[in-house]
């Protein structure tokens, strides 16, 4: 009898689910007859306002540090800059790129409309209100800077944990968890930075990258070969490889182990353990099979941009282990600019590529942003070898950065103007393989 109970539950939870999707459509294909489909209905769904809004900070911080400031813009007011720059980063764009990417597949876990209206506008706010605290972070009293900042954590936080615990989606509500252990972070790191303490404040910093790419790799060797193999069976390509399921797990492993070492003061473990994931990870992208995606630019800009998670890992790990004359802190632009930055950038540009087929297609516009990207990928990484024309070349990595995410912003106001897709970062599911096609492919 429980069984029966649990999927008939299950059965009813789908069908509000398809009824309000189907409300929804019906509402957009009339709104759109009137002409009327567009910013009316940025609030419908996570993506918009969330993703926007990432992009948005991605540019204006770094258009504002270093190459504002160097213009002779007022200069941001949390002392030193360097600080600012690492927090606006980790705990700006990064966290509310990852607030879009959980409320957009929250729907998909518990089988419930999608968070809109009301609630956005507040968690919006909320993120909002701590890029302006920390713009001016010298004059605000540290506790209320403190409290400021960890609204939009402890909302975001209590959304997912409720959402996915009360549809039953506990693995899921790990998301919610990460989310805390962030806010907590970013509480962290303020109150060692506002004590004057630069040097602890950035081994806080260097612990919560560790983090941000152990939640890349779960997250990205994931959706990476799943996308692939979308769109080889949608184009009639030959499938790839079984996904290497062990040798990820192996790589995430040992990335929670590096996490956990640094945690507890064990450095040299941890940097080991960093090398080992990045081997394992190389050994995974090996069976995707990369090259052949150049055929579509909206795919290989996810294994391109993935190609600098076990790279920048490899920096990190051996770096530290081989006292190399590179600078550690240069080398972890690898990680926070090509891979990080690269794959929200790959990921979220998929809310912009629906067109009237089932598959996605990449717009030029995105197509461009991944490839500036890639290129200040590059050239923040040579400017420690550019003898004596060092801050040039950073300058100049900074600003094909901005360029980057322009284009990105460029393509993705199809996103705020179109009608809600779903899924939203993907397209419909292929058909099953025909198995004559599949003896002669």
């Amino acid at each position: 009898m429980w069984r029966e109970f649990i999927f008939q539950r299950f059965l009813s939870r789908r069908g509000r689910v398809s009824a309000y999707f189907q409300s929804r459509g019906r509402l957009i294909a009339v709104g759109a007859a009137m002409g009327n489909v567009g910013l009316s209905h940025f609030w419908d769904a996570p993506y918009r306002p969330l993703f926007l809004a990432a992009a948005l900070w991605a540019l204006v911080s770094i258009a504002w540090w270093p190459l504002g400031v160097s213009l002779g813009l007022p200069k941001p007011g949390f002392t030193p800059l360097v600080l600012w720059h690492v927090h606006e980063l980790i705990f700006g764009f990064f966290s509310v790129a990852i607030a879009g990417y959980v409320l957009t597949a929250l729907p998909h876990w518990v089988c419930r409309p999608p968070e809109h209206g009301r609630i956005l506008k507040v968690l919006v706010a909320f993120w909002v209100l701590s890029r302006l605290s920390m713009a001016m972070a010298d004059r605000v009293p540290p506790l209320l800077l403190l409290s400021i900042n960890s609204l939009f954590f402890v909302l975001l936080a209590a959304l997912i944990l409720y959402r996915t615990l009360s549809g039953r989606a506990f693995s899921k509500a790990l998301f919610g968890v990460v989310v805390v252990m962030l806010g907590l972070a970013d509480i962290i790191f303020l109150k060692v930075a506002k004590a004057g303490d630069v040097s602890g404040s950035l081994e806080i910093a260097h612990a919560c990258l560790i983090g941000m790419a152990l939640l890349v790799t779960v997250v990205g060797a994931r959706l990476v070969p799943a996308f692939t193999e979308s769109w080889r069976q949608h184009s009639g390509r030959s499938a790839g490889h079984a996904p290497a399921s062990q040798l990820r797990a192996a790589a995430i492993s040992a990335q929670i182990l590096s996490l956990m070492a640094i945690l507890m003061g064990w450095s040299d473990l941890a940097h080991a353990a960093l090398v080992l994931s990045a081997s394992l990870l190389c050994l995974v992208m090996a069976r995707w099979q990369s090259l052949s995606t150049l055929a579509n630019p909206l795919v290989a800009g996810l294994h391109f941009a993935f190609f600098w998670l076990p790279v920048g890992l490899a920096l990190k790990g051996g770096l530290w282990l081989l006292s190399a004359s590179y600078p550690l802190a240069d080398a972890i632009h690898a990680l926070t600019i090509g891979a990080i930055s690269g794959l929200i950038m790959a990921i979220s540009g998929r809310a912009a590529c629906h067109g009237s087929g089932p598959q996605l297609q990449a717009i030029p516009s995105l197509s461009l942003a991944m490839a500036l990207i890639w290129i200040a990928t590059c050239l923040r990484l040579m400017a420690p070898l550019a003898a004596g024309y060092g801050t040039e070349v950073e300058t100049a990595a900074a600003t094909f950065w901005c360029a980057a995410w322009l284009s990105f912003l460029f393509g993705f106001r199809l996103a705020l103007k179109e009608p809600t897709r779903r899924p939203v970062l993907s397209g419909k599911k292929p058909t099953p393989r025909d198995p004559e096609r599949k003896r002669t492919a």
